[in-house]
């Protein structure tokens, strides 16, 4: 199974951070399959630069800003 499906089917539930989703695998298929913090921002980017994916940034005071990913129709 490739990255790019696990991230887009996490993403057809809800939007999702790069954060959420590394705690949403470690969370669920941890035990047959890790996908490490790098593997899902690198893919996050090549899905957003296909038209698969979006982000929305979400400010934040005492923290760095989100960014929140979710499927396009595309996607």
């Amino acid at each position: 199974m490739s990255l790019r499906f696990a991230i887009l089917g996490f993403l057809s539930v809800r939007p999702f951070s790069g954060y959420d989703l590394k705690r949403a695998f470690d969370q669920s298929v941890r035990h047959f399959w890790t996908a490490d913090q790098a593997a899902i921002y690198r893919t996050l980017g090549e899905l957003e630069s296909k038209g698969l994916v979006e982000h929305e940034r979400i400010a934040q005071d005492l923290r760095p800003d989100r960014n929140l990913f979710r499927p396009t129709e595309a996607g």
